[in-house]
């Protein structure tokens, strides 16, 4: 395999070690970018230089910021940047109240921002943040397709009413909403001299670049899965949020084009998800592909989704042709691919 050239340009990706930022850093590796990853340990991301980025080790830089919320923690890590991927997040999933998740979500969003303002140089031309469709998403409309124009404001608003009695979901997805409105409210005081875009995936799957060593370190995204293939769960494990779904390489590749086309980018959400896939469907598509893991859930075959892992009639449904244009695909990869390909990945745990 040949390795590109340097093309002598630094991508800055926040949170490097994650499922979803290791993915984006090593299609920009293979296009011959150097990349500069952030962490909060060097647990993780040394992974991926003995793994999946081997190959491109010359050109990878690791910088270590144990905690992203203290002001000018990114000052250093930006300079001499053309482009920054944000995708790391400062929450946590035990985090139980209001003060807890908003706050510190917005912190680590307009942290970012301001050093990027401040001292990443002339040179820098995309600033792309990973938000989510929880940002989007108004569970409150049970029939309704979204897009980039709509806002979850009644989580946000619900959530701020209850404070510490709001559940954890709730908070997460007001968390999402202050984050991303904080960034667009940057770019409109500030009216900053590099592009600024949102990514807002569904529920990401799909094989990982880099495995982690057991199966209990997988991303919140993929545990879902694991438990029905593994057969963790006896029982069919709820569906993450709306169950909407985009693979972890459409969802990387349009982070990519967004930091490569400031121009069309800037100033743009791309709502990314392709279809309602739930456990039920997973399990469905595995047992027939796995006939003597016996441990796979049955459940209510052919229930709780669609066929071909579509929207159903009478649900939420998303409307993501922006980013399927700005990509120039008709389509994006469908679930029972990213389930197989996710479980090929799965089977060095079993």
């Amino acid at each position: 395999m040949s390795v590109p050239s340097s093309n002598g340009k630094i991508v800055l990706i926040s949170g490097i070690n994650g499922y979803i930022a290791s993915a984006i850093g090593l299609e920009l590796l293979k296009k011959g970018y150097t990349l500069r990853g952030t962490s909060r340990s060097s647990y993780g991301a040394d992974a991926l230089l003995d793994g999946a980025y081997k190959l491109y080790k010359d050109r990878v830089q690791l910088v270590t910021i144990p905690d992203m919320t203290v002001p000018g923690a990114f000052d250093e890590a930006v300079k001499g940047t053309t482009a920054i991927i944000h995708t790391a997040s400062p929450i946590n999933f035990s985090f139980t109240s209001w003060d807890q998740f908003v706050p510190i979500a917005v912190a680590g969003a307009v942290g970012i921002l301001n050093s990027a303002y401040k001292h990443a140089g002339s040179q820098l031309r995309s600033f792309v943040t990973t938000s989510s469709v929880a940002a989007i998403v108004d569970p409150s409309k049970p029939k309704y397709t979204f897009s980039e124009k709509d806002w979850n404001t009644y989580s946000y608003d619900r959530a701020k009413e209850l404070g510490g009695e709001a559940p954890s979901g709730m908070l997460y997805q007001a968390s999402k909403v202050a984050a991303e409105r904080a960034v667009w409210e940057f770019k409109q005081e500030h009216n900053p001299p590099f592009a600024i875009t949102s990514i807002n995936p569904g529920v990401v799957i799909g094989p990982p670049v880099e495995p982690p060593p057991t199966a209990d370190a997988l991303n919140e995204t993929l545990k879902p899965l694991w438990f029905v293939f593994s057969g963790a769960s006896t029982t069919m494990p709820p569906a993450i949020g709306s169950a909407s779904f985009i693979d972890i390489r459409d969802t990387a590749a349009m982070h990519v084009w967004a930091a490569e086309h400031p121009q069309e980018a800037n100033g743009q959400r791309y709502l990314m998800a392709n279809g309602r896939g739930t456990p039920q469907a997973a399990a469905d598509i595995l047992r027939k592909a796995y006939p003597d893991r016996k441990q796979i859930p049955v459940g209510k075959p052919g229930s709780d989704y669609v066929e071909g892992w579509g929207w159903p009639e009478d649900g939420q449904s998303f409307e993501a042709t922006r980013a399927k244009k700005a990509l120039g695909r008709d389509s994006f990869i469908r679930y029972d691919q990213s389930v197989l390909e996710t479980a090929k990945v799965f089977e060095r745990y079993v």
